[in-house]
């Protein structure tokens, strides 16, 4: 008797981690129940023809803030036009709050709003009152906890004192840490002299978060992480210096994982300059060659996830920059600038695309295999993507409520055509057809 599928994808290139495949996709209910070559279309409620686009396991931004301009229904709404299917976002701890109290509210208004399946990380803003609570965050599905290093002036920074205790804790009930890696001393004191100085905030920016403190704080993180046994995570790398102390920690053999974003492959300086407190991000942008040495950390496997940082703050392009909030919007252009900038500019390969939107992104964050991947039992989670299809990208055809793209202009080659989730449609050739509300909490393993 011949197997029956609600929808079969027939005539696409199958893209995975180990390579491209002409395979056909077969879902039942909500997940992928065949992946093979010619599957009869006889056995569907459903055909799609994608005329040999490619199929990727659905995008994985494990980097988002649902919390200034864009909730989180319009973070995912955003995400979900720029081929994203799962978010974990930062569920922020301020003070005077717990941890249970952020998740609780984090869980409810996804689950009331999201039009995507959503995860969660923890954000810590009061470390040395907060971290007690690490145990209870655990309960909801919650293994990831995020703090500064940075940001003393903005009443963030956390103490290497307590940085020790809170890894310490995460270690012994089986989580990961979370840093955001730079010197926030230094950095505190170069931006006062360069004011005393006169120096005009926007020329200061970059001298006064330099890549020397990253790398330094990044190295200090992994030592910590190293002591504790704590695995360790280091988002938005920006610069070539980050990456030797990630690349010597991996070598030894140590949990240490690292995103970086597209803004820090493919923005410089010189956007800064152009863009003014609208590309007021931390860390800063910085230089072609840094640029060029992240894209050779992702080949070289010291960097394992591409993400957005999704922050979008409402700005003005001429306002007082040294007042302006950090972050932009950047979950709308994850994909499509990833996959132009490094698939057609021979950076990396397609396989090597997949990995770091989607596979390691679930395998880091414990939705491996229900997520990341195209395998039979696997979540329907699909994006079917249209290579040569042009477009331009600009603030007014964004979703993001901030109004903006740093990439402003920019002529990308290749879009999302059709996008699932578990199977629904989530985006139909240039139609949102999902719905908020639709998407699931996920507990993170």
């Amino acid at each position: 008797m011949a197997e029956e599928f609600d929808l079969l994808l027939k005539d696409g290139i199958v893209v995975t981690g180990e390579g491209l495949f002409p395979y056909d996709v077969a879902v039942r209910g909500e997940k992928i129940a065949r992946v093979a070559p010619q599957i009869p279309g006889r056995s569907a409620k459903e055909i799609l023809d994608v005329d040999g686009k490619y199929i990727f396991p659905g995008v994985i931004d494990v980097h988002s803030h649902p919390l200034y301009e864009d909730d989180f229904e319009t973070t995912s709404l955003t995400a979900a036009w720029g081929g994203t299917t799962t978010l974990i976002h930062f569920a922020y701890a301020f003070p005077g709050q717990t941890a249970g109290e952020a998740i609780e509210k984090a869980i409810s208004e996804g689950s009331r709003a999201s039009y995507l399946d959503f995860g969660l990380h923890l954000g810590l803003f009061q470390v040395e009152k907060q971290y007690p609570n690490i145990p209870d965050a655990i309960r909801f599905g919650v293994r990831t906890f995020k703090m500064f290093m940075t940001y003393a002036k903005l009443g963030r920074f956390t103490s290497d004192y307590y940085l020790t205790a809170s890894f310490d804790l995460i270690a012994k009930h089986g989580g990961m840490a979370m840093v955001h890696a730079e010197n926030g001393l230094a950095t505190d004191y170069l931006e006062d002299k360069f004011n005393r100085e006169g120096i005009p905030a926007m020329d200061a920016f970059t001298r006064m978060r330099p890549a020397a403190l990253e790398e330094e704080a990044i190295h200090r993180a992994i030592a910590i992480a190293e002591i504790c046994g704590c695995p360790i995570y280091i988002p938005h790398v920006s610069c070539a210096r980050g990456l030797e102390p990630i690349a010597r920690a991996k070598r030894r053999g140590q949990k240490v994982f690292a995103e970086t974003c597209p803004q820090y492959l493919e923005l410089t300086e010189k956007d800064l300059h152009r863009w003014k407190a609208l590309a007021k991000i931390g860390p800063p942008l910085r230089s072609r060659e840094d640029n060029e040495a992240l894209w050779k950390g992702i080949s070289e496997g010291v960097l394992d996830v591409v993400a957005s940082d999704h922050a979008p703050k409402a700005k003005k392009i001429d306002e007082d920059f040294f007042n302006a909030a950090y972050g932009s919007p950047q979950a709308e252009t994850l994909l499509n600038v990833t996959y132009d900038a490094g698939c057609n500019h021979n950076r990396i390969s397609l396989p090597k695309l997949v990995q770091v939107l989607s596979e390691n992104p679930a395998r880091v964050f414990g939705l491996y295999p229900r997520k990341g991947c195209l395998r039979e039992g696997s979540d329907a989670d699909l994006v079917v993507y249209d290579p040569s299809a042009p477009h331009t990208l600009t603030g007014k055809t964004q979703h993001s409520k901030a109004g903006y793209t740093l990439f402003e202009g920019r002529e990308c080659l290749g879009k999302p055509w059709i996008t699932f989730q578990r199977g629904r449609r989530v985006l139909d050739r240039m139609k949102m057809t999902a719905r908020p509300g639709e998407g699931k909490y996920l507990r993170l393993a």
